[in-house]
């Protein structure tokens, strides 16, 4: 697939999450779950609590963890090297999806932020906070089948339907994140940032390269 008319979508991916990232790298570091965003967020989640919100949220948030990303990964890649006439969507799905998770758990302990902590968890993990893997995951897997959807889905009304569907999904498992008290806001808004700019620099080198095989 030619990248080309991807290219400044990407560009814009970059001089905003770049910055945006940057920005909220800078509040965490410097305010800590103190800052607004998180403050607000938090209160606002608990106000919604109800059983029935937290056990659908559950299942959401545990469909898409980072090990269940990791399957459907592989197993989608499986498929992929027995379908010749698709073989060529490994790359970008490898570059996207493992590639990018190994980038989040970089970041994840070069910040090393704590978890948020309460006083009745309705989930416990170990690992550091930010950037969320879930959120980055969620938006690094679905902007993969973005770019599939593009190049198979003619009718922009399809398009659009498809698209919205992929943000809906993303939005509730970043928030999900934050209603679990698992990730503080930021965390997930600097996940998905993450995972848009990290798309946007594999769109670019993979059109670059492109051009330069076509080129030679």
């Amino acid at each position: 697939m030619a990248f080309r008319p991807l290219r400044p979508v990407a560009l814009v991916f970059l001089c905003l999450g770049v910055p945006g990232f940057l920005g909220l790298a800078w509040l965490v570091s410097t305010q800590g779950h103190l800052n607004g965003l998180d403050v607000q967020a938090t209160a606002w989640a608990r106000q919604l609590r109800s059983p029935a919100l937290t056990q659908a949220l559950l299942v959401i948030t545990h469909l898409h963890s980072v090990m269940a990303i990791s399957v459907y990964t592989a197993v989608l890649s499986v498929w992929l090297m027995f379908q010749r006439e698709h073989r060529h969507w490994l790359l970008p799905l490898w570059l996207f999806v493992p590639a990018g998770s190994v980038l989040n758990v970089a970041l994840k302990h070069w910040f090393q932020r704590p978890r948020p902590v309460v006083d009745e968890p309705l989930l416990t993990l170990s690992t550091f906070s930010f950037p969320s893997g879930h959120a980055s995951a969620t938006t690094l897997l679905y902007g993969f089948f973005a770019l599939v959807v593009l190049a198979h889905v003619p009718k922009p009304l399809w398009r659009g339907v498809l698209g919205a569907v992929a943000l809906l999904l993303i939005g509730l498992v970043s928030w999900s994140r934050v209603y679990l008290e698992v990730h503080f806001f930021t965390d997930v808004l600097a996940g998905v940032l993450e995972a848009l700019v990290w798309m946007a620099v594999c769109v670019l080198a993979m059109e670059t390269q492109r051009t330069r095989k076509a080129a030679s």
